[in-house]
């Protein structure tokens, strides 16, 4: 395979794991893309100081409906993969670049950036919102992953591809979940 169908094989495999952590309900939607960028391109963070960092997010901001959780976790992975790494304002100038891009990708997308804007038409908690946020949640992974990439693309080879194409059934899910809650 070459590199470019590499690459896009990478940002498919990204989509598509974080949209099932989001429908097999394992994940919410900015937990979904944190995660999934984290362990997906060897992020350092534990998976569950993943999740912590990013469970504040979904559904804009503590279900307040402002800027959507998946936009939100895109945003949280590109400053783990390019933020800065010491003090000094200027030093993170690329990370607030690349969190722009994300932003006007994502508008670009889907005509807005606010969750109660993304989901005004919709009854909240329906099977069309669940999937609706599903699919934002996916393409916000791919969208964020391939900024990285942009900026880091040996990332490429060294991307954990065997958990990027798990694909979790619901039943799955709730199998683990309870093995996470009798584990404790």
């Amino acid at each position: 395979m070459d590199a470019e169908s590499k690459h896009d094989r990478l940002l498919d495999c990204i989509a598509h794991r974080a949209e099932n952590l989001f429908l097999t309900r394992q994940l919410q939607c900015a937990e979904a893309v944190m995660v999934v960028l984290n362990q997906g391109l060897g992020g350092d963070l534990p998976r569950e100081l993943a999740v912590r960092l990013a469970s504040a997010l979904p559904e804009g901001l503590g279900r307040r409906g402002c800027l959507c959780g998946a936009l939100n976790g895109g945003a949280l992975a590109l400053g783990l993969f390019l933020g800065r790494n010491g003090p000094g304002y200027g030093n993170g100038a690329s990370v607030r670049k690349a969190v722009g891009d994300l932003h006007d990708q994502f508008k670009t997308a889907f005509k807005a950036t606010f969750c109660r804007v993304l989901t005004k038409s919709m009854v909240y908690g329906s099977d069309h919102h669940f999937r609706h946020c599903a699919r934002m949640t996916g393409q916000a992974a791919r969208m964020a992953a391939g900024i990285v990439l942009d900026h880091k693309p040996e990332l490429v080879e060294s991307a954990d591809w065997a958990y990027l194409q798990q694909q979790d059934r619901r039943v799955t899910a709730e199998v683990k979940k309870l093995i996470g809650f009798f584990g404790r």
